[in-house]
């Protein structure tokens, strides 16, 4: 008996992190190099993968399955998009049916993939939690490598994660392309500013920014919005280095608002600079 009560506690599963510990990984699923002048990209919250109407923080509702996949997917192939910047994306979450979503929905879209988690977070009334939630990129180019920034913290369970991939267009042709969900707190956006001086070379900065307006900040460091003018009052948006692109259109594609997620999906195309 004292042999069983001994190995039981040896054998007793560690508790989870849930101050720190937060997933990140990407993984080409297919290869190639383009010579692409004009990249399409589009920011979407897909609101971890429930319907409109739906509330993933409810235990009870149940979402993340096969139909909504392919409607996101048919939503975003409208427009043929080289790079998606996704927001809400559920990992492993109790009420959802599909636990590995962005897998199976980069599989659907044929394309390269990149997670990055803002920490454990299941639906409410959940304990022990094993969910995690965070955001994502999906695209057609080569991620080389990633870097999952916390850039807002309340509490541990009220924090948010920046996910940074460095793509390869091609051999002689790389960038970053960031993926964030603002709480929003003061934090958030110096921080952004502050990780995205350390970086070199052409950004894309997508995400729910959870606040509209002119952000200094960014254009102090050579950072455009897509909608220059800030007439959509848009929270999902599409920033990018003036130096390295202009933007040739912008707008939200059709459907994408009230049915398949609470966001609509917004693009930008970008003609690269000679």
């Amino acid at each position: 008996m004292l042999f069983l009560l001994i190995l039981s506690f040896s054998c007793k599963k560690e508790e989870i992190d849930y101050e720190n510990s937060r997933i990140s990984y990407f993984e080409n699923i297919k290869e190639g190099s383009h010579n692409d002048s004009i990249i399409n990209c589009v920011t979407f919250n897909i609101h971890l993968g429930f319907r409109a109407t739906q509330d993933p923080w409810n235990k009870d509702d149940v979402g993340a399955d096969e139909e909504q996949m392919k409607n996101i997917a048919r939503l975003l192939k409208k427009i043929n998009p080289d790079i998606i910047a996704l927001q809400e994306v559920p990992l492993n979450r109790y009420n959802a049916i599909i636990k590995n979503f962005l897998e199976v929905l980069a599989t659907e879209m044929n394309m390269n993939y990149a997670f990055g988690a803002h920490g454990y977070n299941d639906p409410y009334g959940i304990y022990p939690v094993y969910g995690e939630w965070g955001t994502a990129i999906l695209t057609n180019y080569k991620i080389l490598d990633i870097n999952n920034i916390e850039v807002e913290y309340i509490s541990k369970w009220e924090k948010r994660s920046m996910l940074d991939a460095w793509i390869e267009i091609n051999p002689t042709k790389k960038i970053h392309v960031l993926s964030l969900h603002y709480l929003p707190i003061e934090e958030g956006i110096p921080n952004t500013e502050n990780y995205i001086k350390q970086i070199s070379g052409p950004i894309i900065l997508m995400g729910d920014f959870n606040y509209t307006g002119e952000i200094t900040n960014f254009s102090n460091i050579g950072l455009l919005d897509v909608d220059s003018t800030y007439e959509n009052k848009w929270i999902d948006r599409i920033f990018y280095s003036g130096s390295h692109y202009k933007c040739l259109e912008y707008g939200t594609i059709p459907d994408s608002v009230w049915w398949i997620s609470d966001h609509p999906a917004n693009y930008g195309l970008l003609k690269v600079k000679p």
